[in-house]
This record gives structure tokens, sequence and C-alpha cells, in this order.
């Protein structure tokens, strides 16, 4: 049986919980009770085309380094436990999103970024608990689109017409997932 997924135009609280001028992007909201590194893989390269930015606020378990460098993935570290990975092939990306699958189904969150001209560095986020992430360093106008992937969905913040309605997302998802209509904004 295949898990249920549904789309929304997302709350309010969602939209103002990162600094991103709102007028801009278009904030979908993808809920999922089980999100995989297929899932995460078939988004991605159904959405973009390489190279897309990857942002772990926090490689807590050890492995995740381990792994990078194992599989020579270059990779920008900033904090004593983030990293940015540019992912520029299938075979970085299917890695990578089976860390991601594993952070996020830990209760951490993964960004993931794609846009022409965008720097690793200038990727490295801001976050207090009373306020909204800020990406300080980041070029808004060179960032198309922004998700962030959480232990229960995704939410993606685009400039892309392709993205900016929950009518157009479901042709973005794994046919592993199926859509529930009811619990949608379509």
């Amino acid at each position: 049986m295949k898990k249920e997924y549904f789309v929304q135009y997302s709350h309010q609280s969602i939209i103002n919980s990162f600094d991103f001028p709102k007028d801009i992007f278009v904030p979908i909201t993808i809920g999922i009770s089980d999100i995989t590194e297929n899932l995460i893989t078939s988004l991605v390269e159904k959405m973009f085309n390489l190279p897309v930015f990857f942002v772990l606020e926090s490689m807590i378990f050890g492995y995740e380094k381990e792994t990078l460098i194992e599989n020579n993935i270059h990779f920008y570290e900033f904090s004593s436990d983030g990293a940015i990975i540019k992912v520029d092939s299938v075979e970085k990306l299917d890695l990578v999103s089976e860390l991601t699958e594993k952070l996020v189904s830990n209760g951490l969150s993964v960004f993931i970024f794609h846009g022409k001209g965008i720097v690793d560095q200038d990727l490295i986020p801001s976050r207090q608990w009373n306020k909204p992430t800020v990406f300080k360093n980041v070029d808004i106008n060179i960032v198309e689109t922004f998700i962030d992937v959480e232990e229960v969905g995704f939410t993606i913040f685009s400039k892309n017409s392709q993205f900016n309605s929950p009518g157009k997302i479901p042709n973005y998802i794994s046919g592993d997932y199926s859509l529930d209509i009811n619990s949608s904004d379509i």
C-alpha cells in the first residue's frame, strides 16, 4: 500500500519561520509521515538540474562526516557539526539523500537550495529558538528554490512557476506515494 501525503499552501507560522522576503517565494507544504532517501532523490531529480546544495545543520551521529570523507565528497564544514554539500552528480545525490533521510527521521532539518551562482559558504544558517532562521549571506536573487526537509514532510519555497501551487507538486513526488486529495489544497 502506498504511503499518503498532502499538499497545501503553507501556514503563516511556517512562512514566518524563515527570514526571506515574503512576496518573492511561494511556500507550499507537503506532509508525509515517512520520508525516504528515494523520495528525496526522486524529488530533486524531477525538480532540478544539478547542482543543488544540501545544508546539514547537524551531523550529530558522527558517521555522516566519515561517510562523506570515505566517499570523497567535498563539503564545507561550519559550526562544530554542520556541513554544506554541493551535489553535482547522481552518485552524490543518492548518498546525500540517504544521509538526509536518516537525519530528518531523527528530528533534524536539512535544507536544499537550487539556483545559479550559489556559493556553499553563503548558505550557513543562523537559528535561534525565538527568531526566524536566517541565511544572512545568501543573495536571495540567485536562489530559485529552497526546500526545508523535516521529519513530517517538507516545505518548498520557490520563485519557479512550475512549483507555485499545490496542484503542480504531485508531478514531482515519487510514485511510491499517493496524494490525499481530501487533505490537500487542490
